[in-house]
């Protein structure tokens, strides 16, 4: 009895001094990724950023229909915009396949930059934008660099979108090259923006406990609204 007790103590003894296991070892350098990554976020530009479960992302069939119902100007405009998209229900098994993700915002000022209070100014924001990529195009500076951050982390899946289209943002609305049959100006930018796919952002935002709002473009009450809130996301693993 004494030698079995004695047989079982070392066992004990060996299993509290056994190194961690690779899976342990593999998920604490993915937490430690993914918080450099959330820094790298921050370090680029986003105004917030955070670490969240690929779980939190619905993606719904109503977002998408969005872009058409009523339709916006830019769609089907662009390889990257509704009708043309990847559907709903395809994403979502994509989706699936991620556990994390990195969701970021940019509060944007003054929001008149966003809607503008006069067709004259219209105009002229639409001049002076133009070779910014409007209001979100840092949000698609950071989403591309985010993304090859990722993957020089060896996240080679690592997959981003933005907000707002690429025609916009990337190519000054000029026409979208691929719709005519023509390379991508922009074959390692250019990507659907996160509506564009079906992702519900008001409803993500708000699981991060950020605020957001929605902005009207008919008579948009203005003194509601303190910024626009510019969204990017890019899952990981």
């Amino acid at each position: 009895m004494v030698e079995k007790q004695s047989v079982k103590m070392e066992k004990i003894k060996g299993m509290r001094t056994r190194k961690p296991s690779l899976r342990t070892v593999r998920n604490q350098e993915l937490q430690q990724d993914l918080i450099d990554i959330r820094e790298k976020a921050l370090e680029l530009g986003a105004t917030e950023a955070a670490i969240i479960p690929a779980t939190y992302v619905v993606v719904e069939e109503r977002v998408w229909l969005k872009c058409l119902v009523p339709r916006c100007g830019g769609a089907g405009l662009s390889v990257n915009c509704p009708p043309n998209t990847p559907k709903p229900d395809f994403m979502r098994r994509v989706f699936s396949q991620y556990q994390w993700a990195v969701v970021f915002k940019r509060d944007v000022e003054p929001i008149q930059d966003y809607i503008p209070n006069s067709e004259a100014r219209k105009e002229e924001l639409i001049s002076l934008l133009k070779p910014r990529g409007f209001v979100h195009g840092k949000t698609w500076e950071i989403v591309g660099r985010l993304e090859s951050y990722a993957q020089s982390k060896s996240y080679a899946l690592a997959m981003g979108f933005s907000a707002g289209s690429c025609r916009a943002c990337l190519c000054a609305l000029a026409p979208c090259a691929v719709l005519q049959h023509e390379a991508c100006r922009h074959p390692l930018k250019s990507r659907p923006s996160m509506e564009s796919v079906g992702i519900d952002v008001f409803d993500l935002v708000s699981k991060v406990g950020w605020d957001s709002y929605m902005i009207r473009v008919i008579e948009p009450n203005l003194k509601e609204i303190p910024c626009v809130v510019s969204v990017g996301i890019v899952f990981v693993h």
